[in-house]
């Protein structure tokens, strides 16, 4: 809704993660290259760790992006799966059909998949995002899947992401042997003011930011502070920002703006960002319903799914802002009126209400505005 008045392409504080957006951190650019460095061995897992909402997802839609052709990549956002259920799960990404086979017939289908693979030339890649929920026996059942070879070569390699408690899960005495399959590691860490403001810059400038609105150099810090520096409240607050500034007109964002809005979202940035690295794997995330639906869909059901939301968004946007407009026309009206009124006798006033402001005339709500003038200025 904001785009267009500030001249840009596209919003730029999406949740939804996109590579365009990915914003190179220190830490960021490590957990990059050691992904990188991973492909390049052609073995071996990769574990990113990270508290919530600091971009292991865009980290690794960044990683897939730059992927050429030999490699056959997929990507599976975990809840707590059992060892079958898995394996089913990463079949059906390859699109290997499993339905009525159990789980020894699967890994045979899988196995002669990624065997073709080989021939042609190409490597299979699974990305595990989420990776925190999934309990300790199904994390050795990545290993196992490691087991495909052929002439001492990995047919499918796996990148594990997730949020602090899979540090836990890798740590128990039983993870010894996935241990020793993990030739990298390391963990995403929030960022500092000046990360903060270098990130806000980045993802403004991918969407033609000019300037406008101008952002004071001191909003930095109180959003870095509000937000812990965890990149998905850096996105959820300055959206509402950037609508806030929309909706007030405001040519130029100051620490007093920021400040209002964070007041209106109350309860939206209090509380902890992040939950404790010390959790039990037991006590791990239970999915709801709706996230265990969302998991079970097709990637071209979740991109229908989300082509219907954006679409949504798009008609509710476009109704909000004729609905601003129009409170803007009549606020300007009004003002207009008001100062006419103020200079006429009482009966003059009742004239010009009902000839300029026709049917609204009528409205109780709008003669007392219009009045509300010319009362104040006598008392």
């Amino acid at each position: 809704m904001y785009e267009s008045h500030f001249g840009l392409t596209d919003k730029p504080f999406k949740l939804s993660p996109e590579p365009r957006f990915f914003f190179s951190s220190p830490h960021h650019e490590k957990a990059l290259s050691y992904l990188q460095y991973g492909l390049s061995q052609g073995e071996g897992f990769i574990v990113v760790t990270g508290p919530i909402g600091t971009g292991k997802t865009t980290l690794a839609r960044s990683l897939l992006a730059s992927l050429d052709d030999s490699f056959v990549a997929i990507q599976i956002a975990t809840t707590r799966l059992s060892p079958e259920e898995l394996v089913r799960l990463v079949a059906a990404k390859f699109d290997i059909p499993v339905e009525g086979l159990d789980k020894a017939d699967i890994l045979k289908r899988m196995e002669q998949y990624l065997l073709a693979l080989y021939q042609q030339g190409k490597r299979a890649l699974l990305i595990v995002d989420e990776a925190q929920n999934l309990p300790a026996e199904t994390v050795e059942e990545l290993r196992m899947l490691s087991n495909f070879q052929l002439d001492d070569t990995p047919l499918i390699q796996s990148f594990l992401l997730g949020q602090e408690e899979l540090k836990g899960i890798i740590a128990l005495p039983d993870m010894e042997q996935f241990r020793q399959r993990i030739i990298a590691s390391c963990h995403l860490q929030a960022f500092d003011s000046a990360q903060t403001k270098e990130y806000i810059l980045h993802r403004l400038e991918q969407v033609g930011w000019d300037n406008s609105p101008e952002l004071d150099s001191d909003i930095f810090e109180l959003i870095t502070s509000q937000s812990c520096g965890i990149p998905r409240k850096i996105n959820i607050l300055m959206d509402r920002v950037l609508l806030f500034a929309y909706l007030e007109d405001l040519s130029e964002l100051k620490p007093e703006h920021i400040e209002q809005v964070l007041e209106e979202m109350g309860t939206e940035f209090s509380g902890s960002l992040s939950q404790s690295s010390h959790s039990q794997p037991a006590q791990a995330h239970e999915p709801s319903r709706v996230e265990t639906v969302v998991t079970q869909l097709s990637d071209h059901e979740v991109e229908k799914l989300h082509k219907t939301l954006q679409s949504v968004t798009e008609v509710l946007d476009s109704v909000i802002e004729r609905k601003v407009a129009t409170i803007r026309y009549l606020d300007k009206l009004i003002i207009k009126k008001k100062r006419q009124v103020n200079v006429l006798p009482d009966d003059e006033q009742e004239k010009i209400l009902d000839e300029d402001v026709g049917s609204l005339g009528s409205k109780y709500w709008v003669k007392q505005l219009m009045t509300a003038g010319s009362t104040e200025s006598e008392s």
